[in-house]
């Protein structure tokens, strides 16, 4: 069986020459804060994130919106239409970023012909579906406080930007932003980052 080599899908693509890639994958680069998709969109193709990052969240029921995660180069997004009509949510660019759009049709059919391709996505759910749990345990196990440095700690770190520069992920973040992703309130983050 063949592998995705660690640089990722893109280039097993390319070096495998699988029909139709060229025109399947396009390239698009997003300004800091441009959105990407959002409600009422329900249907998406599938991102990859070369450099920069996204926050992806959704409207409340109160009309208010809300990030759940924070996606960096390699990690991948979109709507796989498996869901049907109850996918709901928005994807911000939080810095300059450059993606890869794959064709959905394209994407799923990669994924459910191709043994590599599949084992590939496989892991790669699975890591996001890890992420968020690490998540919700950080809330579930710190007091607020901690939970806001914890988060603050876990996005110090540095990703590559168009241009292929270095820059913080934790400074791209409104106290609003860490105040979602920790179940906190802006007062209390400004106070606990100080």
């Amino acid at each position: 069986m063949r592998t995705i080599p660690s640089a990722g899908l893109y280039e097993y693509l390319t070096e495998q020459k699988i029909p139709g890639y060229k025109d399947k994958v396009k390239h698009i680069t997003l300004k800091k804060g441009h959105q990407l998709y959002g409600p009422p969109q329900r249907h998406t193709d599938i991102y990859e994130i070369i450099t920069g990052a996204v926050k992806l969240g959704d409207i409340s029921p109160k009309g208010e919106e809300y990030i759940y995660e924070i996606l960096v180069p390699g990690e991948f997004f979109g709507n796989l239409a498996l869901l049907g009509d109850d996918f709901s949510e928005l994807c911000k660019a939080l810095c300059a970023t450059q993606l890869r759009t794959y064709d959905l049709a394209f994407f799923k059919h990669l994924t459910t012909h191709d043994p590599s391709v599949a084992e590939w996505f496989i892991s790669k759910v699975v890591s996001r579906w890890n992420k968020t749990e690490s998540v919700l345990a950080c809330i579930r196990a710190f007091e607020p406080r901690e939970r806001i440095q914890y988060m603050y700690n876990t996005m110090d770190k540095r990703i590559i930007i168009p241009g292929n520069r270095e820059i913080t992920l934790n400074k791209l973040l409104t106290n609003k932003d860490l105040a979602d992703l920790t179940a906190t309130t802006r007062q209390l983050v400004a106070d606990t980052i100080k």
